[in-house]
């Protein structure tokens, strides 16, 4: 099933009076509007649009998020609530249950939540095998020296080194690795964008006997998103501002790299963004909108977004579920947390389990506790 991200996420202002516009956590270009509902079918779309009051059909303005289409025309009293509006994608999702069980491989009573027809991958996803490894590396001895008339010559090249590099970095002899990170770094120094990204992840790990360079990881990533909007490095730079690796912590500015790589169908980022809608994590909280990205993940083959999909449609109302809110054992009762934005000034927002436990507020350090789970859902996000 092909869901339209777009249709989903228009929203319908029903009363007018002047549009008034809130920036969520003062920052700029993240804008909301008081009112506004979600719509499942272009139908519905229309039979809403109908209903609008006369007074209200002047044209109407957009705002992105960050291309996220929201219509509106005027500001009014919200037609529904956070809540209702959760309650009526519950709804929608719920009566396809059953078809995301068979497309998805759900098994209830498994032992596990999730059964795919492909294993766990990670990116890069096209890694060759060993027993290919010999003849590539013969081949890109004689690539770029190659008489071949190929149109696609300097991209084949690139791409054989490349794969060549991803399968070196894998062997166990730490002789292999370090010619697989040489192969990439002087890949990455090229421009070829998915080295680039590569080339900053293993800089981040610490690859091939290199010590953990978070800050350098971070400035690969920065120039791959800032050159041709490369997906994971839009996806890892916004990991790395969620969790405060390499770069200073700034939950909203993450929030909105997931969403940038999300609409580029990136299911890490869509599975991300969903939690984050889920929790109120640098954003609003709209479990709605949340349900609609973790779908999307699920449909890009993200296994654990499957996994809380699933636990969000089968929570049962009344079942004690301890500190969390449903079986996936993911979102935190408690949400209120007292912090500092980037300005300094202190600010209340809804999130995870600092309050619970104690810790500072008033934006002190940041609580081990919150941060091992924030690593700990970016960790089961990487793999699809």
């Amino acid at each position: 099933m092909t869901m339209n991200i777009r249709l989903l996420s228009r929203a319908f202002l029903m009363k007018c009076k002047p549009a008034k516009l809130a920036a969520a956590s003062g920052a700029a270009g993240m804008m909301y509007f008081s009112c506004y509902r979600y719509s499942t079918t272009q139908q519905e779309d229309q039979s809403r649009s109908n209903s609008i009051n006369d007074s209200c059909s002047f044209p109407l303005n957009k705002v992105t998020f960050p291309s996220l289409q929201y219509n509106t025309t005027a500001v009014c009293e919200p037609i529904e609530t956070e809540e209702q509006r959760f309650q009526r994608m519950l709804s929608y999702h719920r009566e396809r249950i059953g078809q995301y069980r068979k497309e998805w491989e759900y098994r209830a009573d498994g032992n596990a939540t999730t059964a795919t027809k492909t294993p766990s991958r990670s990116w890069p996803d096209n890694v060759p095998s060993n027993d290919d490894l010999p003849s590539m590396l013969e081949d890109m001895k004689y690539c770029s020296r190659s008489p071949n008339s190929r149109s696609d010559k300097e991209e084949y090249c690139h791409r054989l080194n490349f794969r060549v590099a991803s399968a070196l970095l894998l062997q166990y002899d730490e002789e292999s690795q370090k010619k697989g990170m040489d192969i990439l770094r002087r890949l990455a120094e090229t421009g070829y964008s998915d080295a680039m990204a590569y080339y900053g992840i293993c800089l981040n790990e610490g690859r091939a006997g290199l010590d953990p360079n978070a800050e350098a990881a971070v400035s690969w990533w920065q120039l791959s998103m800032d050159r041709y909007l490369h997906p994971q490095s839009v996806y890892e730079l916004a990991v790395a501002k969620y969790t405060g690796e390499g770069v200073s912590e700034d939950e909203v500015e993450a929030v909105r790299l997931f969403a940038l790589a999300a609409e580029q169908d990136h299911p890490a980022a869509a599975y991300m963004l969903g939690d984050c809608m889920l929790d109120g994590i640098g954003v609003e909280m709209d479990r709605g909108a949340a349900l609609v990205w973790l779908v999307r993940a699920s449909e890009l083959g993200h296994r654990g977004a499957r996994s809380r999909v699933m636990a969000v449609l089968e929570k049962k109302d009344g079942e004690d579920y301890g500190d969390f809110t449903d079986a996936s054992r993911q979102t935190f009762v408690e949400h209120t947390l007292f912090s500092a934005d980037k300005d300094g000034h202190i600010i209340q927002r809804t999130a995870t389990i600092r309050k619970k436990i104690g810790g500072d507020i008033g934006g002190g350090p940041s609580n081990p506790t919150e941060l091992h789970r924030r690593r700990t859902i970016v960790g089961k996000s990487r793999n699809t």
